[in-house]
């Protein structure tokens, strides 16, 4: 067992209670301050009391505590499984990576999913259950020809860039030469940070990263979809400042998480697929792509400026914005908004217009 997956001394016990009070407090105070938030704040009370608890517990308790207080992607896969009376159907990939089978499959059409969470965060359960009732939601339209490939790759600080590009592309490298699905049957998605490596997938396959074996394809892919694709580390636009008060991120956070995954080398296009010239996008390898963002979080003038320029090279590019949405809600707000929102409807209605 690594010294980081050690149980916590009694100090380190104490100092965590110290901080769970710090955050209780702030819960406290803004029970009550949240009904006057006016327009600074989210539009639902309870988002906005749940965004200020998030913001300040990744900010006060340290990046070990936070860790150890969460489920692994793996073991949450699990759980999920479990909850539906199924059995696991985990695949190990190469370089450390797993893949786990959400659906038939043997269906058709696969989704390879890389979650959120600023490369630091483990798949959270509420990952399983949105994308198991988008499943649903299609399977009620009558596509039922869609399963997930969800992969579990390794968090910072245990692996830092590129690993855990590599990791992404070895699931797709997977789908195509383990299981023989045509690119024209493959989808990559990804919310966050997932969003990220999903469309740095993309590009590895016109421009393969120079420290990541190439994989190239017969034919497009069916598509790539970002929610709330977390394509840029410069957060100097004015989503940053007018959503300060209604995002359960904050600049502090990201700050921390891109320093993490980046250990020291500088941005690039993989890790920071904005700094990509546009040209490397004229032979983008996908048949259609979808972009979404909320309306309330404070990444959306990061996408908004990167999905303008993409879009003039990549004109078969879908972008939604929903309104009152703060980041990536249908995952880290569900138990508050539900599933259902309209970036969740977004994604379903674009995948059921190509399966």
């Amino acid at each position: 067992m690594s010294s980081w997956n050690q149980p916590l001394t009694i100090w380190q016990k104490v100092q965590e209670a110290w901080n769970s009070l710090i955050v209780m407090k702030t819960f406290l105070s803004v029970s009550v301050t949240a009904a006057f938030r006016g327009k600074n704040g989210a539009k639902q009370y309870n988002v906005h009391v749940l965004n200020a608890v998030t913001r300040k517990l990744c900010v006060t308790f340290t990046p070990r505590q936070l860790q150890l207080r969460d489920t692994p992607t793996e073991e949450a896969y699990r759980q999920f499984m479990a909850s539906r009376g199924l059995q696991p159907q985990t695949v190990p990939l190469n370089h450390g990576a797993k893949g786990h089978w959400i659906g038939n499959k043997n269906a058709k059409n696969i989704l390879v999913y890389y979650h959120g969470g600023g490369f630091f965060l483990f798949g959270r359960p509420q990952h399983y259950q949105l994308l198991a009732h988008m499943l649903d939601r299609l399977n009620e339209a009558g596509h039922d020809n869609l399963a997930i490939f969800f992969l579990t790759y390794t968090t910072t600080p245990h692996a830092v860039y590129p690993v855990q590009l590599r990791q992404s592309v070895e699931a797709l490298r997977y789908i195509l030469n383990e299981t023989g699905r045509s690119p024209a049957n493959i989808f990559l998605g990804g919310d966050s940070a997932g969003g990220n490596l999903s469309i740095a997938v993309l590009l590895h396959l016109t421009h393969p990263h120079p420290e990541i074996e190439p994989l190239k394809i017969s034919q497009p892919l069916a598509g790539v979809i970002g929610c709330a694709p977390w394509v840029s580390y410069k957060l100097d636009g004015p989503s940053v400042q007018e959503n300060a008060y209604k995002d359960g991120l904050s600049k502090e956070i990201l700050d921390r998480w891109s320093d993490q995954y980046l250990s020291g080398k500088e941005g690039d296009p993989w890790s920071e697929p904005a700094k990509a010239p546009m040209d490397w996008w004229e032979e983008i390898q996908a048949k259609d792509i979808l972009m979404t963002a909320g309306r309330d979080e404070i990444l959306l003038s990061s996408i908004d400026e990167f999905v303008e320029r993409f879009k003039k090279v990549v004109p078969n590019t879908v972008y939604v914005v929903a309104q009152d949405e703060t980041h990536d809600s249908a995952v880290y707000a569900a138990d508050v908004v539900g599933y259902d929102t309209q970036q969740t409807q977004a994604i379903v209605n674009w995948l059921g217009a190509r399966l």
